[in-house]
């Protein structure tokens, strides 16, 4: 009698195990840091539907978590990263691959960094300042520049003070150290040398800066040169060939 009900026991946790894994999905990915390594121990937990999953990513950055369907809210965290949140809406119960997700690293003070291939490098602070004649208002830039190879380029823009990162304007420093100009004879103009990249919120205080310049010297402006511009400050580099 005593054997029936122990075999009895285990065909009831057997039954209740199969449910429960047809009852949840499984969400699968890797973690990695901003340079493309993998990330172990990642702290990976999965809130939906009133329920909450928990894992970490191996020692290779693989995880894989549970979830209930409908809204599920993915969080990544790891000590000295910036956290990651992700909303999702899913309807079903499956086995569904992520993307790699990115956990940047927190760098010791705010400012603009270069990403290299295992580390940042900081971009130096500097000043732009203006000459004026009766025709215009020129802009320079005084400082010393940080010397970055390659024209492909990802910049961390970090902040500590101000929770919003964005706001900065990119200039080409041509070879007088001018930002360019603000006409005033014979009609108000802006001649500025504008050069592009793309911006990408990470966080509140983190933001990703994407660039592809040719060789050359470039300041990133903290806002903008306007008309009533004189004196700022930004991040000066040089891209060099």
């Amino acid at each position: 009698m005593l054997r029936k009900i122990c075999v009895s026991v285990l065909a009831i946790l057997f039954v209740s195990n199969t449910l429960h894994a047809f009852e949840t999905g499984t969400l699968r990915g890797r973690v990695v840091d901003g340079f493309g390594k993998p990330l172990s121990f990642a702290n990976i937990e999965a809130l939906s539907d009133g329920s909450k999953s928990k894992t970490t990513s191996d020692t290779t950055g693989i995880f894989s978590v549970a979830y209930n369907p409908v809204n599920i809210k993915l969080t990544f965290r790891k000590e000295g990263y910036v956290p990651v949140y992700i909303p999702l809406s899913l309807d079903e119960k499956t086995d569904l691959s992520l993307d790699d997700i990115v956990l940047w690293k927190i760098p010791q003070t705010g400012g603009l960094f270069a990403v290299g291939d295992s580390d940042y490098e900081k971009i130096n602070k500097a000043e732009f300042y203006f000459e004026s004649s009766s025709k215009e208002r020129r802009f320079y830039v005084k400082g010393t520049p940080t010397v970055l190879k390659g024209q492909a380029m990802k910049i961390i823009d970090f902040q500590i003070d101000n929770p919003l990162v964005i706001g900065k304007t990119l200039y080409r420093v041509d070879s007088k150290g001018s930002l360019g100009s603000i006409l005033f004879y014979p009609s108000q103009k802006y001649v500025l040398n504008r050069a592009e990249d793309t911006y990408a919120k990470i966080a509140d205080n983190v933001g990703l800066r994407r660039l592809n310049l040719p060789p050359g010297r470039y300041f990133y402006c903290t806002g903008e040169i306007t008309i009533r511009s004189k004196t700022g400050f930004g991040f000066f580099f040089e891209i060099s060939s």
